[in-house]
């Protein structure tokens, strides 16, 4: 009760002035219509800024949400599109195992990341009981991410492009030429494809892609585009790959299990 006599007595003044100011006001509309319609304008213009404001606070705090249900949707397509390119004619061919999928992709959340480091790697949010194992894919909506290196009950570690152990088959989309995708330990944003024979045609611009040769990747996963090229190493392209990923800001991700993975390595293992 002190605190309110003392803050009335300290703003005494002020209140009153604020009081006879509502009260000319009020009487100065009251008995003028054109500054009746002026305070009414005034109000309609001032509601309407509040009210656009509002809307577009809620529009924003509703994008994490939008955000979540279009991946949730990207993946159910992409799982539903591999469950349709493995099916097969069973009239004619008779299969004694036959998994639902090729591939299958599962959604998960970087919850750790370092990407200035030489040996960089980052923890996602799935383990062992979501049926997360090592040497399984992981990618994102831009492209490739990296491979999963091991994995707890609920975590998982990545091996990610920009790490210097990093090793991937990778091929130029355009004529379908192979090599392999390496960082050189500088720029995050940059990795280096080799092997590329100087006879083949490329051009900057020119976009690298998975080349399904692994076991880990299907075909066609967007890697980079071409930034340069040089012939500095004798007969074989050195190529400066710009990544389709920003990893400094890589959050929502995508780990691809290959339901064909075992029994591809075992035969290429009696094979070899």
């Amino acid at each position: 009760m002190r605190t309110l006599l003392r803050f009335i007595q300290k703003y005494y003044n002020l209140m009153l002035f604020l009081l006879l100011e509502a009260i000319a006001v009020a009487l100065m509309v009251q008995h003028s219509h054109f500054q009746r319609s002026k305070l009414v304008g005034f109000n309609r213009q001032l509601s309407g800024f509040l009210y656009s404001r509002v809307e577009g606070s809620r529009e924003y705090l509703s994008l994490r949400e939008a955000n979540e249900q279009l991946m949730m949707e990207n993946l159910a397509l992409r799982n539903r599109l591999d469950q349709l390119s493995s099916r097969v004619d069973t009239s004619t061919v008779i299969s004694v195992y036959e998994e639902p999928f090729h591939y299958y992709y599962m959604p998960a959340e970087v919850v750790h990341n370092s990407v200035y480091r030489q040996y960089n790697y980052m923890t996602l949010d799935k383990g062992k009981k979501d049926g997360v194992f090592k040497d399984m894919g992981v990618i994102s909506d831009q492209g490739l991410v990296g491979i999963i290196l091991e994995s707890s009950n609920n975590f998982s570690t990545v091996i990610p492009i920009i790490n210097r152990d990093f090793r991937l088959s990778v091929k130029i989309k355009s004529n379908n030429y192979a090599g392999i995708l390496q960082w050189e330990g500088n720029n995050p944003l940059y990795a280096m494809v080799s092997e590329i024979p100087f006879h083949v045609v490329i051009q900057e611009g020119d976009t690298i892609i998975t080349s399904g040769f692994s076991s880990i990747f299907p075909e066609g996963i967007m890697v980079g585009e071409i930034e340069s090229f040089s012939l500095e190493q004798g007969n074989f392209y050195e190529i400066r790959v710009r990544l389709s990923n920003d990893f400094q800001s890589l959050y929502r991700v995508n780990i691809i299990r290959n339901y064909r993975q075992e029994e591809q390595l075992n035969l290429e293992n009696q094979s070899g």
